[in-house]
């Protein structure tokens, strides 16, 4: 059995609580997120999947329940002192996190996060150089000033910067808005890479084609609720969820659906274009066949 990441047990938080304006964003959610994990977060806007991720890294704090990660446990009463810690094991990659870069060179930005640690300028200075290979940006736009980059650069130095602080857990919070398709192929294959190396990631994405692609696990977020633990071929075959969650299954497996009706047959139904593409090449090589 897989070692637990992160655990959430009853965790609740409201926005402006006791007040007016109070919006209860997360209601009771118990889960579990496996260490090594590439585990996507899906919902429509306002279900409280950036809520939960926040809560993650201890940006806040549960109004109720605990939240597990690793030696960790977050509660509505955690001291500084311990989400300075946390933070040290957690690294958050937000939305346009390129806005965040603001040093005069790349290596300096990268470094940045290290030296906030305490590490020493040599440390800091090789934990940057190791990050920047990770994310692949070339050796030449070390000193450059990042703003002088590509919008796909630029995100790839922000996430050098979390990387290189060695976070256990990565948090990608729609990593790709804003990209081109090539610019968000290359930053979802990085992603997947961390994962592969052990990194515990966690995205979180409107966009299904990439949670049917890259993760192997999702958890939906409804109106505050969890309404689904599991993979993502058990969520994208059961149409009446999805649609009480309002979400649109990927395209390949919508399209696959219709070619039901029409006399083509599926074992499991295809959550990529790839997987679509070769089941109905077999299909028709099995029809030659026959005749």
């Amino acid at each position: 059995m897989a070692q637990p990441a992160v655990v959430f047990q009853q965790v609740a938080y409201t926005y402006n609580a006791q007040t007016d304006f109070s919006n209860p964003a997360l209601k009771g959610i118990t889960a579990s997120i496996d260490k090594g994990s590439l585990t996507a977060i899906i919902g429509h806007t306002g279900s409280g999947k950036s809520t939960l991720t926040k809560l993650v890294d201890g940006l806040l704090l549960p109004e109720k329940g605990t939240i597990q990660v690793g030696n960790f446990t977050l509660t509505h009463d955690s001291s500084h002192e311990e989400l300075q810690k946390l933070h040290q094991q957690v690294g958050y990659v937000f939305q346009f996190p390129e806005k965040q870069l603001f040093s005069d060179t790349v290596l300096q930005d990268v470094e940045f996060g290290p030296l906030n640690l305490g590490k020493s300028a040599q440390e800091a200075q090789k934990l940057a150089l190791a990050a920047l290979e990770t994310v692949h940006l070339p050796e030449k736009f070390n000193e450059h000033s990042p703003f002088e980059l590509s919008g796909g650069q630029m995100r790839r130095v922000a996430i050098a910067g979390v990387l290189a602080m060695q976070p256990q857990i990565l948090i990608m919070d729609e990593p790709t808005a804003g990209l081109d398709p090539q610019g968000q192929t290359e930053i979802l294959e990085l992603a997947y890479s961390l994962h592969e190396q052990g990194i515990t990631v966690i995205l979180v994405s409107h966009q299904m084609e990439q949670v049917a692609t890259y993760a192997d696990a999702v958890l939906v977020l409804n109106q505050g609720n969890l309404v689904f633990n599991g993979t993502p071929r058990s969520l994208f075959s059961q149409p009446e969820l999805l649609k009480e969650a309002e979400l649109e299954p990927p395209l390949a497996t919508a399209f696959a659906q219709k070619l039901q009706h029409n006399d083509w047959h599926f074992e499991q139904l295809p959550l990529t274009v790839t997987s679509l593409s070769q089941s109905l090449i077999k299909q028709l090589q099995e029809e030659e066949h026959h005749e």
